[in-house]
């Protein structure tokens, strides 16, 4: 793998993994608290905390593990375009992934709300 090539697929995974731990962040503590009132079980809100960032992570890690394959005399704005590319990949690949797990996370309240008597 030529110099370039691997430095673009590291600045490549250093914001894919940053981006799925911003979105992790960002959404942790609601989701904790929501699963803290609905489930009532300590065990099963670490649980669907741990699947969250396990997802995120394999999906950003998944778009951009194959890496950045450009001809060595490739300008460096076509490394540029190519981490882009990437990158705005992962964002959509995260989005997906987030619809699915809010879909799963609304079938848990629906279905364990109304066994909390509220």
């Amino acid at each position: 793998m030529p110099f370039y090539n691997a430095i673009a697929l590291v600045f490549d995974l250093v914001l894919a993994v940053g981006i799925a731990f911003l979105i992790y962040g960002l959404l942790q503590k609601s989701l904790r608290e929501l699963l803290n009132h609905v489930v009532q079980l300590p065990e099963a809100t670490t649980f669907y905390l741990r699947a969250f960032i396990l997802i995120l992570a394999c999906v950003a890690f998944g778009r951009v593990i194959t890496g950045i394959h450009m001809k060595p005399d490739a300008r460096f704005m076509e490394y540029v375009w190519a981490v882009a590319s990437d990158i705005s990949a992962v964002f959509q690949d995260l989005f997906i992934a987030l619809l699915v797990y809010v879909g799963l996370i609304t079938v848990v309240v629906v279905v364990l709300r109304p066994k909390n008597g509220k």
